[in-house]
């Protein structure tokens, strides 16, 4: 039986619900309300701390203060205090700079420096085709001095940007110590390209790709190398990503793209959960050959994506260490003075499954540790102290060996299915189409240029320990 309510208890009901709906939306106001009004309390204690401590330091400070060192130490002091190990503030130059850097194409001396642990400037890396490797520069060279003064007097930070800034033309002077002999060089900026990849054909048909950099010309140069061996018989890939951490996604899928089929690498995922596409692949040629992938703790950000498409959607297999975990998007926010900061905004999310690497990291298949530096010379693969190299090279081969013979045994069996009976007349002479050779994106039976396949263990690379 259906039990009617009068009118007066349905308003009374109705009434308690909206004091309901009322009473929350003023408790969430009211807490919104405090934690900003808090966080303006606090910004503005902050803010008379600072004035306070300005006054002060003016007023009785034997040494006067560089305003802009101040700013830009505020601005910097900023970003440093947020859980993001991307965020940077960019002075004009240092903006400029960074600009030119990922274009591949930059203006400067031709090396890369760090800070050595006597306070003095160690070259880590020097530039082909660069001033400094004009003039014979090398990676371990010391900077005791620029401009006359010592490293250890003006500073680590004073003395570098001096090296790293400047026009096209600008000289910087300097003196370099080596093996305990100081040198002084009076070098002159010039315009140069970044090295970015670059290959070699090894002598069992694969291709070793050595990554230097993943910058915006990185997808073009991929093509002009495969088009330099696309007449070579290659029997699988060798990507070197070891030490390469890049924020440039521009060229992902362009270095992707002949090695995979058609589809989508990777999205950003942003703070509202909207999602924007980084890279996808259009299909190209050159699928199908076995490829590995050589990793280590240095390896980050567009290079990490291109490694773990590569193993996902390439059936590459990783080798080396566990990579730096760096899968997160940067989006630079510029100002009208020229300066500029860049924040993350995005998580890269993989379209495979599990892909995922922000923060863990990529674990290679084969774990193998090295401490050194990578091969300078990987056609001396065989007898290189370059275990990673060893090991990525014996994978491919194995997996070339392991085609080359389901190919052979398929083939045996179609011939036997279709073999024509003793007493059939027999047919003279060969047709074209029943004459193949291997040729660049296509497996090739004969990794050692023999008459026949040979087994990995004999092919001058020994299984190591997996």
């Amino acid at each position: 039986m259906n039990r009617k309510i009068s009118l007066g208890v349905a308003i009374s009901i109705a009434a308690i619900a909206c004091a309901v709906t009322f009473v929350i939306t003023m408790t969430v106001s009211l807490n919104n309300y405090n934690e900003k009004v808090a966080d303006v309390q606090q910004r503005g204690e902050m803010y008379t701390k600072l004035q306070e401590i300005d006054a002060y330091v003016r007023n009785y400070s034997l040494y006067p203060v560089n305003d802009d060192a101040m700013k830009y130490g505020v601005y910097s002091g900023y970003l440093d205090c947020i859980a993001d190990s991307a965020a940077k503030f960019y002075t004009t130059d240092e903006y400029y700079y960074k600009t030119r850097l990922e274009s591949g194409n930059v203006v400067g001396l031709g090396f890369v420096f760090e800070k050595e642990e006597s306070g003095y400037i160690k070259i880590t890396q020097v530039y082909d085709g660069s001033p400094a490797g004009e003039e014979g520069i090398r990676p371990g060279d010391i900077i005791i001095s620029v401009e006359g003064v010592s490293v250890l007097e003006s500073g680590y930070e004073s003395a570098s940007e001096q090296l790293r800034y400047g026009d096209e033309g600008t000289k910087s002077k300097f003196t370099v110590r080596r093996d305990g002999v100081e040198s002084e060089y009076n070098l002159a900026r010039a315009a140069f390209g970044i090295p970015t990849l670059d290959a070699v054909l090894l002598d069992n048909g694969i291709l070793y790709f050595s990554f230097l950099s993943v910058n915006g010309a990185t997808g073009t140069r991929m093509q002009e190398l495969l088009d330099v061996y696309s007449g070579s018989s290659v029997s699988g890939y060798v990507f070197d990503l070891r030490g390469v951490s890049s924020s440039v996604y521009s060229s992902v899928a362009a270095v992707l793209t002949p090695f995979m089929e058609a589809g989508t690498v990777a999205s950003a995922v942003y703070k509202n959960n909207s999602t924007k596409v980084v890279a996808e692949t259009a299909g190209g040629d050159f699928t199908g050959l076995p490829i590995s992938i050589i990793i280590d703790e240095k390896t980050g950000g567009s290079a990490e994506l291109i490694a773990e498409a590569l193993r996902d959607r390439a059936s590459g297999v990783t080798v080396g260490e566990t990579t730096m975990g760096y899968g997160t998007l940067q989006e630079t926010r510029t100002f009208n003075d020229g300066t500029a900061i860049e924040i993350s905004v995005a998580v890269i999310r993989p379209e495979a499954e599990n892909g995922e690497y922000n923060e863990t990291g990529i674990t290679p298949e084969f774990l193998v540790e090295y401490d050194g530096d990578r091969e300078l010379d990987p056609t001396a693969y065989v007898t290189s102290g370059d275990p990673q190299l060893k090991k990525a090279v014996e994978v491919i081969v194995t997996k070339a060996f392991a085609a080359a013979e389901n190919a052979a045994q398929t083939a045996a069996q179609t011939a036997a299915e279709t073999s024509v009976p003793e007493d059939a007349p027999a047919e003279s002479g060969d047709s074209d189409e029943q004459q193949t050779t291997a040729r660049h994106g296509e497996p090739k039976p004969n990794i050692q240029g023999e008459e026949e396949a040979r087994p990995p263990e004999e092919t001058g690379i020994m299984n190591s320990e997996e």
